[in-house]
């Protein structure tokens, strides 16, 4: 019961972040309503000007990954929850099923529900651990990859090519905003997962005091 109030928790979160990024969402507006914000310590001001051009395109940009992960999702007759556990095994090529639950932030059951629909739709294969036979791993299947970057390369190089048409100082000057973004991102979400997994401790002693 805990573990299912900590998941409901993660998938609430993931869609309000997800919705604050997209292109109508007026974060201007939403911060008059809501006074007294604090962001990294310091009480945002609800009157300040518009958000820069380039956050607004981040934004744009976090909502068009929306829309391209939608696309791929229909491609591959898949749920959202399948989606996520492909873009994992995209990336690392290969995991075993605890710790692609602990990536998901699944429970093991849950997970192997996950990775049976996957099997049974060809995208990902089962195979023997190759030093521990007890064991098993995960890897996404030949098709799947090459339909996957079917669809994601002519994107990439196209983003490749707009950004090698600069001069080289002002590829740097790209490269540092976006590693500022990114960082912005990564401690965003780590501070997140971190007052999730506080919240999930808290519940599991009370639970556990409970039932004693």
């Amino acid at each position: 019961m805990v573990r299912l109030q900590l998941d409901k928790s993660v998938f609430f979160l993931h869609y309000v972040v997800r919705f604050s990024y997209y292109q109508d969402f007026d974060i201007h507006e939403w911060l008059i309503i809501n006074k007294g914000i604090y962001v990294s310590g310091e009480q945002v001001d609800p009157v300040r000007d518009s958000m820069h051009p380039a956050s607004a395109l981040v934004r744009q940009v976090l909502a068009l990954n929306e829309t391209m992960e939608f696309i791929m999702r229909r491609e591959m007759e898949i749920n959202e929850t399948d989606f996520q556990a492909m873009q994992h095994l995209l990336k690392l090529r290969s995991v075993s099923p605890s710790e692609l639950s602990q990536m998901l932030h699944l429970t093991p059951a849950a997970t192997t529900t996950v990775i049976d629909r996957l099997v049974a739709k060809g995208h990902v294969h089962r195979s023997p651990h190759p030093t521990d036979r007890r064991r098993w791993v995960i890897s996404p299947s030949d098709e799947s990859v090459q339909s996957a970057m079917e669809m994601l390369m002519p994107m990439i190089l196209d983003v490749d090519q707009a950004v090698r048409g600069y001069e080289e100082h002002e590829q740097r000057v790209i490269v540092d905003f976006l590693s500022g973004v990114v960082d912005s991102m990564t401690g965003r979400i780590a501070s997140l997962e971190s007052e999730i997994e506080m919240k999930y401790d808290h519940l599991h002693r009370g639970t556990v005091k409970g039932e004693q």
